[in-house]
């Protein structure tokens, strides 16, 4: 198989399998949130009220998918919709006082289940892959700019 389509094949296939691998984890402990939620919800802890559009960008992800998963923390009661007060045609999304909550528990979950999956693997080894996985980011990046 060339190197190329062996590197799409991975990339897909570890893609997957570590989104199973954490929302497993997730499940195990009865955590009702799904690995793209927490991705989600995490950007929130980390920079704190973003603008749907402002998620969007940042997990590079369409309006529409980004609308899904707030609704679905919204449901669950981790975030809602405020009014931006700079702004009132915009809504800017929160995590409720339960979200915050929650953050401790869930990081914790979320760091053993990466460890679980890249245990095992020299430091040195995942560093290259990372370095690797960002030129990729990047390359692609430009190719998507062109169009």
């Amino acid at each position: 198989m060339l190197l190329s389509k062996k590197m799409g094949v991975y990339l897909n296939q570890a893609h997957f399998l570590f989104k199973q691998c954490f929302l497993t984890e997730l499940v195990n402990n009865n955590v009702d949130i799904t690995p793209e939620q927490y991705l989600l919800i995490d950007l929130l802890w980390d920079e704190g009220p973003l603008t749907q559009k402002e998620i969007a960008d940042r997990m590079q992800k369409d309006k529409n998918s980004i609308t899904k998963l707030i609704d679905g923390l919204e449901k669950k009661g981790y975030v809602l919709r405020e009014t931006d007060n700079n702004d009132r045609r915009k809504n800017v999304v929160v995590v409720t006082a339960y979200g915050q909550a929650q953050k401790q528990e869930i990081t914790h979950i979320a760091i053993n289940a990466a460890g679980n999956i890249l245990g095992g693997i020299p430091e040195d080894e995942l560093a290259k892959v990372a370095e690797v996985l960002n030129k990729l980011n990047k390359n692609m990046k430009k190719l998507l700019k062109k169009k």
